[in-house]
């Protein structure tokens, strides 16, 4: 398949709990929320066992299913990519979030999440797709190689999907924010990232926000998208505010709560799309 070959979009009937209790608290309050949302599809995870690994390598999935990764589980990797300035967190900083993230994902989903750490490597394509959701974040400032690059537009176009978080410089820059939109700007001259509108169903697929993305520090200013030519797919997310260090649990026990929260709706989104 060429590289214009995107996912099948193959969709599910999620059973959410509608009647969504306004609960105070944070992480020692989470727990709460897990009996009502426990109605979430069993066979959510099932999505990337089929449609999306056969979509992005472009081959059958029983031959690669178990090169790829195990059929029916989500994977949430860590993107490995090159860093040029001399920021001290780099795409390997805090791993405690993605551990924190996928444990509340198993607590408040029915979701059939892996809970083993994996880091995928950038500069290598046929480790990339292999893994069609991956996390990116960093603090500072950063240069891709034009391989990187070329990846980077090629795993988009097929139906991969970054979500990158901007970890914040000194707690107030919006380094690599600034730079992960310009990157993708220039992979897709012809279709720049845009704000994400409050209404988008992002926002409001499980969890619902009615003022967009939470933000934890940083730089505000909402979250941003690149948005699929014809179906409107959200291709890549990017946000300003370390929603990741809410996962680590550095800030109130409320503004953690929400960016577990914000990253299970990304995740669902993907999902589904």
């Amino acid at each position: 398949m060429g590289k214009n070959t995107r996912i099948i979009h193959t969709r599910k009937d999620f059973l959410l709990d509608r009647n969504r209790d306004d609960i105070a608290g944070g992480f020692e309050r989470i727990q709460q929320l897990a009996v009502s949302r426990r109605n979430f599809v069993q066979s959510a995870g099932v999505l990337l066992g089929g449609a999306i690994f056969s979509g992005l390598l472009g081959t059958s999935t029983k031959a690669l299913a178990d090169e790829a990764v195990e059929t029916g589980k989500f994977v949430f990797p860590r993107l490995q990519f090159t860093v040029s300035d001399n920021t001290p967190d780099r795409w390997d900083v805090h791993p405690r979030g993605d551990i924190m993230l996928r444990r509340k994902l198993h607590e408040l989903t029915n979701i059939n999440v892996s809970m083993e750490p994996k880091v995928v490597r950038l500069e290598d394509f046929d480790d990339m797709v292999k893994n069609p959701f991956v996390f990116m974040t960093s603090e500072g400032y950063f240069t891709l190689p034009e391989k990187e690059e070329k990846n980077i537009r090629e795993f988009l176009e097929r139906g991969g999907f970054i979500l990158a978080d901007d970890c914040v410089y000194n707690g107030k820059e919006d380094r690599f924010f600034k730079t992960y939109v310009e990157l993708i700007n220039k992979l897709f001259p012809e279709n720049p990232m845009r704000k994400i509108p409050y209404d988008h169903e992002i926002f409001h697929i499980y969890y619902d926000f009615q003022n967009g993305c939470p933000h934890m520090q940083g730089v505000p200013g909402g979250a941003y998208g690149l948005f699929e030519p014809g179906t409107g797919r959200i291709m890549t997310w990017c946000s300003p505010g370390d929603i990741h260090c809410g996962w680590c649990q550095f800030f109130t026990p409320e503004k953690n709560m929400d960016a577990v929260k914000m990253g299970i709706n990304i995740i669902i989104y993907f999902l589904t799309h």
